[in-house]
């Protein structure tokens, strides 16, 4: 079954993340590299990604003036303004990569026929990562209502933070092997899908846009070569 979605296909979503970092750091130099940032920008806003986008401004925001203050000690100005491009650079192609649905880009790789334990072992990846933050978030409440400070006592709060996550990594480990044998996820197998990852009519015109606003700042940056 085809589900209609207003998402993105991943794999269309994946490409083009990957291309707008590397793009953004061909570009960086360049004097109309704000014209860049801000086409994807409207781009990304005709396809209702604000939401993805203010929730990554602030860190874009702090990082992107860690990253030019840093710059700025050892170098010139213009580097620290580089140093700010690289972090938009990576803003971009961070809100269409966190637009994919794990499970989406899976169901999507299998409908490639990419190998099973590619696919598999990604998924695995993505997940484990997600519940690793969020351990270390409980640890950290844990901690903190224990009244433990790194501060007043580092060998306590690392013995507090560290045991316990270890511990836990090693629980989550094994209840995620489990987890994949008794759903009778293979690497032997081809497996199915109930849920088809379509191509969509949006997919087509967010493909054309986008390459065609690519395409004309590769033109503008090969013609100032």
């Amino acid at each position: 079954m085809c589900k209609r979605t207003r998402d993105i296909h991943p794999i269309l979503s994946l490409v083009s993340s990957l291309l707008l970092f590397v793009a953004g750091l061909l570009f960086v130099k360049e004097t109309w590299y704000w014209a860049y940032v801000a086409t994807f920008l409207v781009l990304f806003l005709l396809f209702r990604y604000e939401k993805l986008i203010l929730k990554l401004s602030p860190f874009i925001l702090i990082f992107g003036l860690v990253m030019g203050g840093l710059t700025l000690i050892n170098g010139s100005r213009q580097d620290a303004l580089y140093a700010v491009y690289r972090v938009l650079a990576l803003g971009l192609a961070g809100v269409l990569s966190m637009s994919i649905r794990p499970i989406h880009l899976v169901r999507s790789l299998n409908q490639l026929r990419v190998p099973r334990w590619i696919s598999l072992g990604l998924l695995i990846v993505i997940r484990f990562i997600q519940i690793f933050r969020e351990e270390i978030r409980r640890i950290r409440q844990a901690i903190t209502l224990r009244g433990i400070r790194f501060l007043t006592t580092p060998s306590l709060w690392g013995r507090a933070f560290f045991i316990p996550l270890t511990v836990r990594m090693l629980s989550i480990s094994e209840g995620l092997a489990t987890s994949l044998e008794t759903r009778g996820f293979s690497t032997d197998s081809e497996g199915s899908s109930f849920e088809i990852i379509c191509f969509k009519r949006r997919d087509l015109v967010f493909s054309f846009l986008f390459l065609a606003c690519l395409t004309f700042y590769g033109y503008l940056f090969l013609r100032g070569r």
